[in-house]
């Protein structure tokens, strides 16, 4: 027992100082700013590139959400039938991180205005449909 916590010990100052040091090389590391995008440069992307329809923006939602943002009975909430201003504040508040989420704010981020308006109007646009029983349990 003496053996092992004495290991742990070791394993933890072994790690503390080696994440001392990689933090220390990396704060004297100087920060590439080749990749970042001139404001014109990312003016011709966004143009040469029309924005991807609703609907295949909020595919992205249907891991969590469900298919067509129909998922009922489930530990996620339905987003098919959403009104479009709730979905707009919900998803601009996750962006901002003004409420708080574990995930929902690395999924909002990623989004502009005008894609979470497309996403909000698709939603909005489906029928909200409980795709599983209302008694259902998981059960086979």
């Amino acid at each position: 027992m003496k053996k092992t916590m004495l290991l742990k010990g070791v394993a933890l100052a072994i790690l503390s100082v080696s994440s001392l040091s990689l933090a220390a090389e990396y704060k004297s590391t100087p920060v590439p700013t080749e990749h970042v995008l001139s404001a014109q440069k990312e003016k011709e992307i966004i143009a040469a590139f029309p924005m991807p329809t609703g609907k295949m923006l909020a595919d992205n939602c249907s891991a969590c959400h469900g298919t067509l943002g129909a998922e009922f009975n489930e530990a996620m909430p339905p987003l098919a039938g959403m009104k479009p201003e709730n979905f707009i504040k919900l998803m601009k508040d996750y962006r901002e991180n003004a409420f708080p989420s574990i995930v929902m704010h690395d999924v909002a981020y990623v989004f502009t205005d005008a894609e979470i308006q497309a996403m909000a109007e698709y939603f909005a646009a489906q029928e909200a449909v409980e795709w599983t029983q209302p008694d259902f349990k998981g059960a086979h």
